[in-house]
C-alpha cells in the first residue's frame, strides 16, 4: 500500500529571491547579446546566398538578373576576411554536357496479355526479385517483374554521352521500336512512367591537379544529416558519393575520364544524381523537360552546395597560414586552433578521432574555415566546390 501525506502537510517553501538591479541587467545583456548573435548568423547566411566574390573582389548578386540589397552595395558592409569567404562568381565554358545519363521506363501487363505472353517466352534469366531478357535489347537491360507485371528497360539512352531532354523521346523512339521488333509489344500499352532517373553534369576542368583536388575537397566536406563515401586509387580521390542517413546512395562525383580511359585522370569529371521512382512518384517520359532535370539536380547537390565553400588545399604550411589568420580575424580562439590543427594532422593520416559528435564539430568548423590537408604532391591552391556546382546549375548548359 503506498503512503500518502497527510492533506495539512505543506512542505517548506524554498527561500524567494528577488534579483537585484544588477542581475537583471546582466541577464537582459545576454539575452540582446544571444539575439544579435542569431541575427547577424542569420544576415551572414543571407549574404553568402545573396552575393558573390568577382575577380576584382568587388560584390556581385549570385544570380545575373539579380540586384544586391542597399546595405551590400556599400563598400563597407564587409571587411576584407569577410569578402574573402565569400563564394566567387561560377566560371562558365567548362560544362561540357548536362542531361540524362540512366532512365528507366516501364509499362504494365496485364494477366493474359500479349505483353505479359511475350515476357514470359522471352524473360529467361532469374534474378532475385525480377526475370530477365538473356541478351540486351539496342542496349538496354530488359526484364519484368511478374506478380505486379511490371515490364521495364534499363539504360544509357546516350551511351556514354549525357542525353539532352530533346533526345530522349527518339531515344525511347528506337527503344521501343527495337522491342517491338523482338516480339515485345509495349506501344500498344500505355506507359507506367520512368522508374529510375539518373541526371548528371560533365564538368572537363583545366588540369588534372584541378580536379583531383576539386575531389578531395568535395571527400572532406561535412553535409549534415547526410554523410559521404571517398574511394582512392591509391592517394587520389576517384569517387565520392553523397548517402542518406540510412546509407542509400543519392549522387556521385566521380573521374569519367578515368573510369572509361577517354581523358587522363581529374580532367574529366561526372556529378551525377540519382533518382528511384516509386509507382506513386514516377514521371511520364513526355514530362521530362530541361527545367525539370536541372530541378532535380539541384536537389540532390543542394545539401552539399549547403555544405562546401572555399577550401584551401594544400600542405600543413598552408593550413598554418589559414589559422594563423582565422585566429588573427577573432574567428577562432587559439585554444581551439591547436584542436582543429591536430585533427587535421590525424585525419590526413587516417587516424581515428574519437567520439563522432566531436569529429563532426570538428569537420563542421573545418568546413567553415575552408581548410584541407592535401594528400596530392600538387602545389597548394584554393578550390570552390560550391562554386563548381553554381557552375553546373546554370540555366544556359541544361538547354
Amino acid at each position: 500500500m503506498a503512503l500518502r501525506p497527510p492533506a495539512d502537510f505543506v512542505p517548506p517553501a524554498p527561500p524567494s529571491h528577488s534579483p537585484s538591479e544588477r542581475e537583471l541587467r546582466a541577464l537582459w545583456d545576454r539575452h540582446e547579446a544571444a539575439r544579435r548573435e542569431r541575427e547577424r548568423a542569420g544576415e551572414w547566411r543571407q549574404t553568402l546566398e545573396q552575393a558573390r566574390r568577382g575577380g576584382d573582389e568587388e560584390l556581385r548578386p549570385a544570380a545575373p538578373a539579380d540586384e544586391l540589397p542597399a546595405y551590400l552595395r556599400d563598400r563597407v558592409a564587409l571587411g576584407p576576411h569577410a569578402r574573402a569567404a565569400l563564394r566567387p562568381l561560377p566560371r562558365s565554358g567548362r560544362v561540357v554536357a548536362a542531361g540524362v545519363d540512366t532512365f528507366s521506363p516501364c509499362w504494365y501487363a496485364e494477366p493474359g496479355s500479349p505483353l505479359a505472353r511475350a515476357m514470359q517466352a522471352l524473360a529467361t534469366h532469374r534474378t532475385r526479385l525480377a526475370w530477365l531478357l538473356p541478351e540486351r535489347v539496342g542496349g538496354y537491360r530488359v526484364g519484368w517483374f511478374a506478380e505486379p507485371g511490371l515490364v521495364f528497360a534499363e539504360g544509357r539512352p546516350g551511351a556514354e554521352a549525357l542525353c539532352t531532354a530533346a533526345e530522349l523521346p527518339l531515344a525511347l523512339g528506337r527503344l521501343q521500336g527495337a522491342l517491338e521488333d523482338l516480339g515485345v509489344p509495349v506501344t500498344t500499352v500505355p506507359s507506367a512512367g520512368v522508374r529510375r532517373l539518373d541526371v548528371a553534369a560533365d564538368l572537363w576542368t583545366d588540369s588534372s591537379a584541378e580536379g583531383l583536388a576539386l575531389l578531395e575537397c568535395i571527400g572532406v566536406a561535412s553535409v549534415g544529416a547526410g554523410k559521404l563515401a571517398t574511394y582512392r586509387a591509391g592517394r587520389q580521390v576517384e569517387s565520392v558519393l553523397l548517402k542518406s542517413r540510412a546509407g542509400r546512395t543519392l549522387a556521385r562525383i566521380y573521374d569519367k575520364g578515368a573510369q572509361s580511359g577517354a581523358a587522363p585522370r581529374g580532367h574529366w569529371l561526372r556529378l551525377e544524381a540519382q533518382w528511384r521512382l516509386p509507382r506513386a512518384s514516377r514521371i511520364d517520359p513526355a514530362e521530362i523537360e530541361a527545367v525539370l532535370l536541372r530541378e532535380r539536380f539541384q536537389r540532390r547537390f543542394d545539401s552539399l552546395w549547403k555544405a562546401a565553400g572555399g577550401f584551401r588545399l594544400g600542405g600543413l604550411a598552408a593550413v598554418g597560414e589559414s589559422i594563423e589568420a582565422a585566429v588573427a580575424s577573432g574567428q577562432l580562439l587559439p585554444s581551439r586552433a591547436r584542436s582543429i590543427a591536430g585533427y587535421l594532422v590525424l585525419a590526413a593520416a587516417g587516424i581515428p578521432q574519437g567520439a563522432k559528435r566531436t569529429t563532426y564539430e570538428l569537420e563542421r568548423e573545418c568546413r567553415e574555415l575552408g581548410l584541407s590537408v592535401s594528400l596530392l604532391q600538387a602545389p597548394e591552391r584554393r578550390v570552390d566546390v560550391a562554386a563548381v556546382l553554381d557552375e553546373c546549375l546554370a540555366p544556359e548548359v541544361w538547354r
